[in-house]
C-alpha cells in the first residue's frame, strides 16, 4: 500500500522524471528545478535553473522559502556518466563528471539543507549500474557520501541515502514514508 504524501513538499533537482510522476501520484507537492520534461505540468512550482551557479541555487531556496517555508523531501540526481571506458576519457571530461555527479550534489544539499527540518530526507539517485570504471567511482563515491551523511544529519532528524531510481520508486510505493 502506497503511502499519502499530501502535505508534503518535495524538491527535485535534475531530471528525475519517473520519481517525479510517482511523488505527484503520492499527493506531494513538487517542486521541480532543472529539466524534467513531462514532469513541469504536475508541478507547483517549476524552475528552469543552472543548480551549478550559486545564484540560481539561491533562487530556488528563496522561492521554495516564501512560497512552503520548508522541504520535506529533496530529491537529487547523480547520475551523469562517461558512455565511455577510463583510457579514452579526457582529464576534462573526468572534471565535468566529478562537477556533475558530486560537487552539484554536495552544493544543492548545502543549500538547501536550511529549508529541511525533523523527519525530512534527502534521496540522491544513482544509476543503475556503472558500466565504465570513472562512473563506477563516481557512483560509489556518492553512495559513501550519503551514509556519512544519514549518519551526521541523523541527530537533526534527517533520513539520507542513496538510490536507483527503480528502487526509489519502490520505496515510496510500498508504503514507507521518508529515507
Amino acid at each position: 500500500m502506497a503511502t499519502s504524501l499530501s502535505g508534503r513538499v518535495a524538491v527535485i533537482t535534475g531530471a528525475a522524471g519517473r520519481v517525479a510522476e510517482t511523488l505527484a501520484e503520492l499527493g506531494a507537492t513538487l517542486v521541480v528545478a532543472g529539466p524534467a520534461p513531462g514532469v513541469r505540468q504536475a508541478a507547483d512550482l517549476a524552475l528552469t535553473l543552472d543548480l551549478a551557479d550559486p545564484m540560481a541555487l539561491n533562487v530556488l531556496a528563496t522561492a521554495v522559502e516564501e512560497r512552503h517555508g520548508r522541504i520535506d523531501l529533496l530529491v537529487a540526481a547523480a547520475t551523469g556518466t562517461t558512455m565511455a571506458p577510463f583510457e579514452s576519457v579526457t582529464a576534462g571530461a573526468e572534471r565535468a563528471l566529478v562537477e556533475e555527479n558530486f560537487t552539484g550534489v554536495t552544493t544543492v544539499i548545502r543549500r538547501l539543507l536550511p529549508l529541511m527540518g525533523g523527519g525530512s530526507s534527502i534521496a540522491v539517485l544513482v544509476p543503475e549500474e556503472a558500466r565504465h570504471a570513472l562512473d563506477a567511482a563516481m557512483k560509489a563515491a556518492v553512495e559513501s557520501l550519503c551514509e556519512a551523511l544519514a549518519v551526521e544529519l541523523a541527530p537533526r532528524g534527517v533520513g539520507v541515502g542513496a538510490f536507483t531510481e527503480a528502487a526509489a520508486y519502490q520505496l515510496w510505493c510500498s508504503g514507507m514514508p521518508s529515507v
